[in-house]
């Protein structure tokens, strides 16, 4: 049972959240604060905070939703002698409910998994602009936000030791031509924003060592996820955006992925993509790998010379490998505004034309027992 200490009392609702959603495996073994002396709070023990030092404890929690006031209590505990390895934010609980509308992927996969013939994997591409139920056939979603090859693998690697395969035919790899340089555990973003939080149920964070401030926010998931999923039973739906890309026209920037290639990153996703490639056929699964659209008139200069390189590199990788077939769709709607939520997503319209080109051009005419 690990030990916690809550550090500030008078946020009385987010001090009773962290008592209500903290984990079995944890326990609150007191409370601590500079504006209040007491000797028992809650029927737990108070700690003036000049003896927390001389106190057993695994994780301290500071207590405020403002950062500025995280910041300085931060600092207080440190100054105290407390080791900032024990000092945890409660980060689940910082950003305006997120944490009420994290998904988890493998309780959905458990779910709502009903023997597809088809698999989709793949990042927000193509959760928002693939309506796989309107394939033929259907197949069943496994993308979510930001999901990268090495945890796409891991899925499907769950649902292999599940023996949820047998009826799988094809798998379609939705990835953008930035796949190989990209590592979902050492982007920050996704731990910020809970999207890391829906893989909670592998319990494998991978490269998490390398990105800042990633283990406070798995402290967080391991201390409140289970509880936090299992009261607020989110589930992944079908996402309707009719708006329109609104930026102006050769003036919008791709993200960061796309001008940075990692050596380290690269190969270890060559060896991951290829692995998971030949998992796949080894189940009798057929790869197929999809390059989703981008708006294309949208992009500046900048961004199309990055483009270009990384596309080159992409089929570079591709080809060495020799075994997947490829559907480049990258600049199928270049020019069609009326597609794209934002520069890089398409909106429902554009999900729709998608899904069809999809049925139209992978699908169609592939034998039944091939799908």
């Amino acid at each position: 049972m690990k030990k916690i200490v809550l550090y500030g009392v008078r946020h009385v609702e987010l001090r009773r959240d962290i008592e209500f959603f903290l984990d079995d495996g944890y326990e609150i073994s007191g409370y601590s604060d500079t504006y209040y002396r007491s000797d028992v709070l809650d029927g737990k023990r108070f700690i003036p905070p000049e003896q927390l030092r001389n106190e057993e404890f695994d994780f301290i929690i500071p207590l405020s939703f403002r950062a500025p006031t995280l910041t300085d209590m931060i600092s207080a505990l440190t100054l105290l002698g407390i080791s900032p390895q024990k000092i945890v934010r409660p980060t689940m609980f910082l950003n305006q409910g997120a944490e009420k509308m994290q998904v988890d992927l493998l309780a959905d996969i458990e779910a709502q998994y009903h023997g597809e013939t088809g698999l989709m994997f793949g990042l927000s591409y193509s959760l928002r602009g693939i309506f796989e139920k309107k394939l033929r056939p259907v197949f069943y979603d496994c993308s979510w936000h930001g999901l990268d090859i090495y945890y796409s693998r891991r899925i499907f690697q769950y649902m292999q030791r599940r023996h949820m395969l047998s009826s799988v035919r094809t798998a379609l790899l939705v990835f953008p031509y930035y796949i190989f340089h990209y590592d979902m555990s050492r982007t920050f973003y996704h731990y910020r924003t809970g999207q890391m939080f829906a893989l909670r149920g592998l319990k494998d964070w991978h490269n998490y060592q390398q990105t800042s401030e990633a283990s406070e926010y798995i402290a967080n998931y391991q201390m409140f996820g289970k509880k936090v999923s299992d009261f607020y039973r989110f589930r992944r739906y079908e996402q309707q955006n009719r708006g329109i890309y609104q930026g102006k026209d050769h003036e919008g920037l791709v993200n960061g992925a796309w001008f940075h290639a990692y050596p380290e990153t690269v190969a270890e996703n060559e060896t991951l993509f290829a692995a998971f490639c030949h998992e796949l056929m080894e189940e009798n699964i057929t790869p197929i790998l999809i390059v989703p659209p981008y708006y294309l008139e949208g992009l500046n200069q900048a961004s199309l010379a990055a483009v270009d390189q990384t596309k080159r590199k992409f089929y570079q990788i591709i080809e060495a490998m020799g075994s997947v077939a490829v559907f480049d769709f990258f600049d199928v709607f270049a020019n069609r505004r009326e597609f794209f939520a934002d520069l890089t997503h398409l909106n429902s319209d554009g999900a729709e034309a998608f899904t069809e080109l999809i049925n139209q051009r992978v699908l169609q005419g592939r034998k039944e027992t091939d799908l």
